[in-house]
């Protein structure tokens, strides 16, 4: 690293410091409210989908009330005015956010699978459907915690003359005995190990098990839909187009981040051929990739708006009227209902 920055320029594009922090604070404000607004939205419906709706929303919600202290780090050329503690826990809810979304995401698209494949009925059905929402629901918090200590436990507030930065720190996992060059090594690889632990887990995984998940539901469409009545048709299908959209959004606005990460991790451990100027490129995009996957914190209140005309009644009788209930349980119950019967008339 340090024979590169001999000759290679890693200087940063001046408006990154003025365009992410505006991005960041404009994904604070619809992300604030959106969320809010998704979360305030159901009623006394306790379905995994309901809840599953609702994880994707706190995840959200928690993540963007750091976002005007990441806004200020970027606008102070990276330097970290606030305390550790905050250094921590703002690192944390990122990566929290990352792993709970796309967990929440996934375990939302299989429930569809099991519910139209009639692997299970509708939580409505079953006494224990509460209890067990919950329990799956928790289930993916607890994992999406647990992956996200790293974060919480390796962030440090770093001060080297005067210039505060919030940035992971391997001492703690590295023998001091080692020589310079020894801990360079050590601690690349110590980056490599979590981030392809991260992109693996919360990227490419996922993102093979809902292929396979829509590749499945995409058979069982064509091989149920024309046999129930047109309405219900309709209304599983633009139940899953909605869902469908949102694990593409979290997929788009994640892809370059850690396709940044991943080629930036390869070639620092050698594993592809040193290039200034591809390094040079992968520098200056890496805070724009993250940008990006940033902005899907605020992306799902939109897409309900945009895709779905009751989710814009509902929340336009809460605005005027303040009269809003079970948004996501309706559309649901008369979904699941079709394919019980729909199921049985194809039997």
């Amino acid at each position: 690293l340090d024979s590169r920055s001999q000759y290679c320029d890693y200087s940063e594009w001046r408006p990154t410091w003025v365009i992410i922090p505006s991005v960041y604070v404009l994904v604070f404000v619809l992300g604030s409210l959106g969320n809010g607004l998704v979360l305030w939205l159901p009623g006394s419906s306790r379905s995994l989908t309901d809840l599953l709706i609702a994880s994707l929303a706190a995840a959200d919600l928690a993540f963007v009330i750091t976002l005007p202290l990441w806004a200020a780090y970027t606008a102070l050329d990276y330097h970290w005015p606030f305390s550790k503690p905050l250094c921590q826990v703002s690192s944390y809810l990122v990566v929290l956010n990352m792993y709970a979304s796309v967990f929440s995401l996934t375990v939302l698209s299989i429930e569809r699978y099991w519910v139209i494949a009639g692997r299970r009925r509708s939580d409505r059905t079953q006494g224990s459907g509460v209890c067990r929402a919950a329990w799956v629901v928790g289930s993916v918090w607890l994992v999406a915690g647990v992956l996200a200590l790293p974060a919480l436990l390796l962030r440090t507030e770093h001060t080297p003359l005067f210039i505060s930065s919030c940035m992971m720190d391997y001492n703690g996992l590295i023998s001091p005995e080692l020589g310079d060059d020894d801990r360079i090594r050590a601690e690349l690889l110590w980056t490599a190990a979590l981030g392809l632990k991260s992109t693996l887990v919360g990227f490419l995984l996922p993102m093979v098990t809902l292929l396979i998940c829509y590749c499945s539901l995409g058979r069982l469409l064509s091989r149920h839909f024309g046999q129930g009545p047109r309405p219900d048709r309709r209304r599983q299908r633009h139940l899953l187009r909605v869902i469908a959209t949102l694990v593409l959004a979290f997929f788009l606005c994640w892809l370059p981040f850690h396709a940044n990460k991943t080629l930036s991790m390869l070639m620092d451990l050698k594993m592809l051929p040193y290039s200034c100027p591809f390094d040079q490129m992968l520098v200056a995009a890496h805070p724009y990739a993250t940008c990006l996957g940033y902005v899907n914190s605020c992306l799902n209140p939109l897409l309900y708006a945009c895709c779905d005309v009751a989710f814009r009644k509902r929340c336009r009788a809460l605005l005027q009227r303040g009269e809003c209930r079970g948004y996501w349980g309706r559309p649901e119950a008369a979904t699941e209902q079709h394919f019980q019967a729909s199921k049985m008339e194809s039997d």
